[in-house]
C-alpha cells in the first residue's frame, strides 16, 4: 500500500512535487521516489508489502524503458499473470514489476481485465508521450485528478494538490450538498471544483496538453447481467461454489512479506474471512477486535468467543466514550475531504490497534451489499406495501411533521416493537417524524432514496448549490431488476461501498500506515455473487444466507445466531452531552452566517430540536459538523469558498 502523486506541466519541479509527496508520508512510509522525464513528474510514497527490497523502489520503469509507473495497492494474482507472460531477466518479486511486463506484452485495457486487485496507478508510456490513470473495479483505492492552471496533476490524497495548487482552488458548494444527503462526496466529484475522482473501474489518459474520456474496463451491470443468464440450478450448487471462491479470495490475499491479520467484529462476514483464513494457516492468525463501555455498542464478547474458538492469536482493546471522543479533533485533518460517517472513529481505532501488530489486515467489508446483509433490504420493500396503500399519505405526512417528537411518543408507542423488529431501537418519536418525510415517496424508489437521504432540501441547505433535488447521481438506470432487493444492493455498491465504506476503510487505516484488504471484493466471489437469485441470498427476513451456510461449517450455529449489531458509536447522545459545547460552537448561528456556505437557520432548528430531543438529528447534525472540522483542519479552506 502506498501513496503517489503526479504532475505534467513544463513549469515544475522535483522540489515541487516533493512538497506533495511530503503531505502523503502516512500512506508510505518505509521509502520515497521522484522521477521526471521532460514534464512529466512522478512521485511514490512506499509501504513495503513484497519483495522488501530495493527491487521493489518506485516509480518503477519496465525492463525496455518505455514505461514508468507509480502505483498504490496490490495485485493479488500477479504470480499467475508472471507465469503467462514472456521470460524476462525479473529484477525482483514484486507485483509492480509484473503490471509493467504486462503493459509491455498486452497493453494497458487488457493487463486491467486480468489483474485481481486493489489500486490506483500512473502510467507514463514514453512512446506514446501519454500518461495513464486507472482505478480499481470497486474502488478500494483513492485517485484524484484535475487540470490546474495549465498543470495537469493528479495524487492519492487532497492534501497533495492543496500544498502546490491551493490558491487556484475553490470548493465545489454542489459537491458539499450532496455530502449533506449521504455522508461522502460521491465519484466523480470531490470538494472542488477543479479536481475529480477517478471512478472505479475506469482509466483515463492525458496526451499531448488534453485529457480525454473516461474508458471502463469493468462494470457491475455486465457481471448483473452475466450472473443472470447463468444462475446457479440450485442451493447446494451456489453455496458449494461461493465456499471455493471465498477460500481462494482469502489465501490471495495472504500473501505478504509482513506480519498480516484480521479485523474481528464477532458478525458473519469477519467471522467468516477469519475462518478460512485460520482453516488455511499453519499457525495462529492475528485477529483484533475493539469493546466499548457503553451498552448496545459492544461486539468485542462476541469476538472473543469467535476467535476463541477458532483458535486465534486474539487482541482486544476496550475504550471509553473519552477515548473515542478525543479523537473527534483529529478528524478533519484525517480525512483529505468531508467525510462524516460516524464509524470513522472506530474503524480508526481498530486500525491503530492493528498496526501494533501487523501491516496488514483482512477485512469483512462488501459482504452486506453482496448477500442482502442489511436490515434495510428487507424492511424498505415490507414497508413500503404497508404505506404506499394510506390514503392521503402525502397530507398525513405533513400532519406528521407538525406534531413534535413528544406527542408522536404517546401516540405511536404501540409501535416500538415492530420498530425494534426492523433494527431501529430508541424513541418511537422520532422514527414517526423521520418516517413521515418519506410518505411524500412517488414510487418504492424514491422511497428508498429518501430513507437512506439526510438533509432533504439541500438546494435550500446548502448557499449557491445547482442540482436537480436529492439523489441525482444515484442512477441505476443501466440495469432492470425482477426483485427490488435486489436494486437496493446493486445500489449501494455503486455509491455507497465507494464513496462511504471503502473511503473510510482506506483513510483510517492508512493513517496509521496499515494495508486493509478486503476478499469479499474478489471479482470472482462477487461473480458468484451475482449468479445467485435473491431467494437464496435472503430467506425471509433474514439476509446473508449462503454467507451463514458455510460460516457453519466452521463455528457453531447458535454462536452466530443473532442481530446484526453494526459498528457505531452513539454519536445522538454525544452531541447531547459530552460533544455538546463544541457542536454548539461549530455551529453557532454567526459563525454559519460569516461563512457563507450554510442556511444558518435550518442548521440551528435542527440543533436545537436534537438537544431538546425533539428529534434525532445526528447525522444531519454530524454531516455539516465533519465539514466545519474539515475547514478548520487547514485554515487556507475557508478562503476557497
Amino acid at each position: 500500500m502506498c501513496g503517489l502523486v503526479g504532475v505534467v506541466s513544463p513549469d515544475f519541479s522535483l522540489d515541487a512535487l516533493q512538497n506533495m509527496l511530503d503531505k502523503i508520508e502516512h500512506r508510505g512510509p518505509d521509502d520515497h521516489g521522484v522521477w521526471e522525464q521532460g514534464n512529466v513528474f512522478l512521485g511514490h510514497r512506499r509501504l513495503s508489502i513484497h519483495d522488501l527490497s530495493a527491487a521493489g523502489h518506485q516509480p518503477m520503469q519496465s525492463i525496455t524503458g518505455r514505461f514508468t509507473i507509480v502505483f498504490n495497492g496490490e495485485i493479488y494474482n500477479f504470480e499467475e499473470i508472471r507465469q503467462q507472460l514472456p521470460k524476462i531477466n525479473w529484477r525482483g518479486t514484486s507485483d509492480t514489476e509484473v503490471m509493467l511486463h504486462a503493459f509491455e506484452t498486452w497493453g494497458v485495457e487488457k493487463s486491467l481485465k486480468l489483474f485481481n486487485g486493489m489500486f490506483a496507478f500512473a502510467l507514463w508510456d514514453k512512446h506514446e508521450q501519454c500518461l495513464t490513470l486507472a482505478r480499481d473495479r470497486f474502488g478500494e483505492k483513492p485517485l484524484y485528478y484535475g487540470v490546474i492552471n495549465e498543470h495537469f496533476t493528479f495524487s492519492s490524497e487532497l492534501t497533495c494538490i492543496e500544498a502546490e495548487f491551493g490558491e487556484h482552488l475553490s470548493i465545489n458548494r454542489d459537491a458539499i450538498a450532496k455530502q449533506a444527503s449521504v455522508s461522502y462526496i460521491p465519484a466523480p466529484l470531490s470538494v472542488y471544483c477543479e479536481i475529480n475522482k477517478l471512478m472505479p473501474g475506469s482509466y483515463i489518459q492525458y496526451k499531448s496538453g488534453s485529457l480525454g474520456e473516461v474508458k471502463y474496463y469493468w462494470s457491475l451491470s455486465e457481471i448483473v447481467d452475466r450472473g443472470r443468464n447463468n444462475q446457479f440450478s440450485n442451493e447446494v450448487e451456489a453455496v458449494d461454489s461461493l465456499h471455493g471462491e471465498l477460500k481462494k479470495a482469502v489465501k490471495l490475499r495472504m500473501a505478504a512479506d509482513v506480519p498480516l491479520g484480521a479485523f474481528l467484529s464477532g458478525g458473519v462476514d469477519s467471522s467468516l474471512v477469519v475462518s478460512l483464513m485460520q482453516s488455511q494457516s499453519d499457525k495462529p492468525i492475528n485477529t483484533f477486535s475493539i469493546g466499548f463501555d457503553v451498552p448496545d455498542y459492544n461486539e468485542a464478547e462476541f469476538a472473543k468467543a469467535v476467535a476463541n474458538r477458532l483458535g486465534t492469536a486474539h487482541h482486544e482493546k476496550y475504550f471509553s466514550p473519552a477515548d473515542v471522543l478525543d479523537l473527534v479533533p483529529r478528524l478533519g485533518a484525517m480525512f483529505d475531504e468531508p467525510f462524516s460517517d460516524a464509524s470513522q472513529m472506530p474503524t480508526f481505532l481498530v486500525s491503530a490497534m492493528a498496526k501494533e501488530k501487523v501491516t496488514v489486515a483482512l477485512s469483512g467489508d462488501g459482504g452486506d451489499e453482496l448477500f442482502s446483509g442489511y436490515n434495510r433490504y428487507t424492511a424498505t420493500p415490507d414497508i413500503w406495501r404497508k404505506v404506499s396503500n394510506i390514503p392521503a399519505r402525502k397530507a398525513i405526512a405533513r400532519t406528521l411533521q407538525a406534531m413534535p417528537v413528544s406527542v408522536l411518543n404517546k401516540l405511536f408507542f404501540f409501535l416500538s416493537k415492530k420498530a425494534e423488529s426492523y433494527g431501529r431501537k430508541g424513541p418511537i418519536g422520532s422514527k414517526i417524524k423521520t418516517l413521515s418525510t418519506w410518505l411524500e415517496a412517488k414510487d418504492i424508489e424514491d422511497f428508498y432514496k429518501q430513507s437512506i437521504t439526510h438533509w432533504k432540501s439541500n438546494d435550500v441547505l446548502v448557499e449557491g448549490a445547482n442540482y436537480p433535488y436529492l439523489h441525482d447521481f444515484l442512477s441505476t438506470n443501466d440495469v432492470k431488476f425482477d426483485e427490488f432487493g435486489e436494486w437496493m444492493m446493486y445500489l449501494d455498491s455503486v455509491t455507497y461501498l465507494a464513496g462511504d465504506i471503502l473511503t473510510k476503510v482506506d483513510r483510517t487505516a492508512m493513517n496509521v500506515s496499515l494495508e486493509g484488504r478486503i476478499p469479499l471484493l474478489d471479482p470472482n466471489v462477487v461473480g458468484a455473487a451475482w449468479r445467485m437469485p435473491l431467494s437464496i441470498k435472503q430467506k425471509g427476513k433474514v439476509g446473508k444466507w449462503p454467507l451463514k451456510q458455510i460460516l457453519y461449517e466452521y463455528l457453531p450455529r447458535d454462536m452466530m445466531e443473532r442481530p446484526k449489531m453494526g459498528f457505531g458509536v452513539p454519536i445522538h447522545e454525544w452531541l447531547r452531552a459530552e460533544l455538546k459545547e463544541w457542536a454548539q460552537d461549530l455551529l453557532s448561528f454567526e459563525r454559519l452566517k460569516a461563512q457563507g456556505l450554510y442556511n444558518p437557520s435550518l442548521v440551528q432548528e435542527a440543533l436545537i430540536n436534537h438537544l431538546r430531543y425533539e428529534e434525532n438529528n445526528a447525522a444531519k447534525l454530524w454531516d455539516i459538523l465533519m465539514v466545519q472540522a474539515w475547514l478548520d483542519a487547514d485554515v487556507k479552506r475557508s478562503s476557497r469558498l
